[in-house]
């Protein structure tokens, strides 16, 4: 069984032209494949929301300097951390981009009492915006040396969110 880590980027405040969460791998060696990309609407006060269009990203040639760094969880406390990988959310965005997945998201708070789009981003199975089929015919997005995966906000700056990368190092 590979090892498996989760990457979660707490209440991260939205900008224009923001990495929202990414996983650089830098080592040579290790593959790390991405399994899961889920987010949730992290507003729990009145927020004047915006639209907020948004990418799942994947790099080559990846650099990220000066992010907000996060530590990775591990499944199993027997596991060893990639060796070289950089997690965070914000720093300046290098390498060459391509985007895997592309949709809009309300940044206003959600609210107890509707079930408009604030508030169905927040029921898991409607925020997860990538998701691994396990199948053997099917392969995981992957990242190889400087491959970088990256939920990307293009536009858009209100409110807070959550980005949960689940991910195995084999």
């Amino acid at each position: 069984m590979a090892q498996t880590f989760i990457a979660y980027y707490p209440a991260v405040t939205f900008a224009a032209t923001k990495n929202m969460g990414a996983i650089i791998n830098g080592h040579a060696s290790e593959v790390l494949k991405v399994r899961e990309v889920a987010l949730s609407n992290a507003a729990t006060t009145a927020v004047t929301g915006v639209v907020c269009q948004m990418e799942l990203r994947w790099y080559t040639a990846a650099t990220l300097t000066g992010p907000t760094a996060i530590t990775v969880f591990s499944c199993d406390s027997t596991n060893t951390a990639p060796t070289t990988a950089t997690y965070g959310h914000a720093g300046t965005i290098g390498g060459t981009a391509t985007s895997l997945w592309s949709w809009i998201w309300s940044s206003d708070e959600p609210a107890v009492s509707s079930a408009t789009s604030d508030e169905l981003e927040c029921f898991t199975p409607l925020n997860i915006v990538y998701a691994w089929i396990p199948h053997s015919d099917v392969q995981p997005i992957t990242l190889r040396q400087t491959q970088e995966i990256m939920v990307y906000n293009v536009s858009g700056a209100a409110g807070t969110l959550y980005t949960r990368i689940t991910f195995t190092k084999e």
